[in-house]
């Protein structure tokens, strides 16, 4: 598969998600809501698996990084941007041409 399709690929998903995010912001203020979305067991759950994932990216990214700013710059991008922040950062070591992949062990 070539970089350039990869890239196309995460710069959709990118786009995917900002629409929808716009979407849902057009269609309800989540901070108005959020006493009545967040009651849901189920989304609690949802929200605390999403986080976990993101920590987990995050780990790897700290792995990938050298310099501690770029980290925390990722590590802020994720947890505020979720998806976007993921594909963002993915996209980003594609065009440069770097690895997605280091041996740590």
């Amino acid at each position: 598969m070539s970089k350039e399709f990869k890239i196309a690929g995460f710069f959709l998903l990118f786009l995917l998600m900002l629409a929808t995010t716009f979407w849902a912001s057009f269609q309800q203020n989540l901070f108005t809501e959020f006493s009545w979305t967040g009651s849901p067991m189920w989304f609690k759950a949802t929200l605390v698996d999403f986080y976990i994932n993101q920590i987990i990216l995050w780990f790897w990214v700290c792995v990938l990084e050298k310099k501690v700013w770029i980290r925390i710059v990722w590590l802020i991008l994720f947890v505020c941007f979720g998806s976007m922040g993921t594909c963002a950062y993915i996209i980003i070591r594609l065009w440069k041409g770097l690895p997605l992949i280091k041996k740590v062990i």
